[in-house]
């Protein structure tokens, strides 16, 4: 089981990618489903940007600002923009794609991001997570606001962006040439 966890871990990012590409060979976008699967990706992509202001991986146990609402914020994120693809695609078939793939995985990975931290921060984590759910984010105030920028830059966060950008374009082009807008002129 161990050499299936680390293959997971080790190819996560393919896996993802491989799900993505299956999801838009298979969406059939409409104007109205980018524009809601839009609105959703920019709320992902929100949360992990602000999620990522706070976590310096590895280093510290991050418990303040998004982290004091759930324990998994940029997984939290990352859902948000699966469902936004998932619209957006206006396919039930990617849709369920997309939904089997963060079922598994991301279950998958808050387990073993659990026993990690667990084992990193002890007691510390312990404390901090009865306070925080596991997953979906509490609905309460956040009163400490101490956004990093630099830890933002450093998690790299703005690469969620232009991939996000990416998507969204990939699936407006798709859009286009589905109305006949790109490539529809026939001789």
């Amino acid at each position: 089981m161990r050499n299936v966890t680390e293959i997971l871990i080790k190819y996560r990012a393919l896996i993802g990618i491989i799900t993505l590409v299956v999801v838009l060979v298979l969406a059939q976008p409409s104007a109205r489903s980018i524009v809601i699967g839009f609105f959703f990706m920019m709320l992902g992509m929100f949360f992990r940007a602000w999620s990522s202001g706070y976590i310096d991986k590895d280093r510290e146990l991050a418990t303040e600002g998004p982290y004091s609402l759930t324990r998994n914020p940029l997984y939290f994120g990352n859902l948000l923009i699966g469902i936004g693809i998932a619209i957006a695609s206006n396919q039930p078939a990617a849709a369920l794609v997309s939904a089997v793939y963060y079922l598994f995985f991301f279950t998958f990975l808050i387990v073993i991001e659990r026993k990690r931290m667990k084992k990193r921060f002890g007691a510390r984590y312990e404390e901090w997570a009865r306070k925080a759910n596991i997953f979906f984010p509490k609905i309460k105030r956040v009163t400490q606001f101490n956004f990093n920028i630099a830890l933002y830059m450093k998690n790299r966060e703005y690469r969620v962006l232009f991939y996000s950008l990416f998507v969204i374009a990939v699936l407006v082009v798709k859009y286009l040439k589905r109305i006949g807008f790109i490539g529809g002129i026939s001789k």
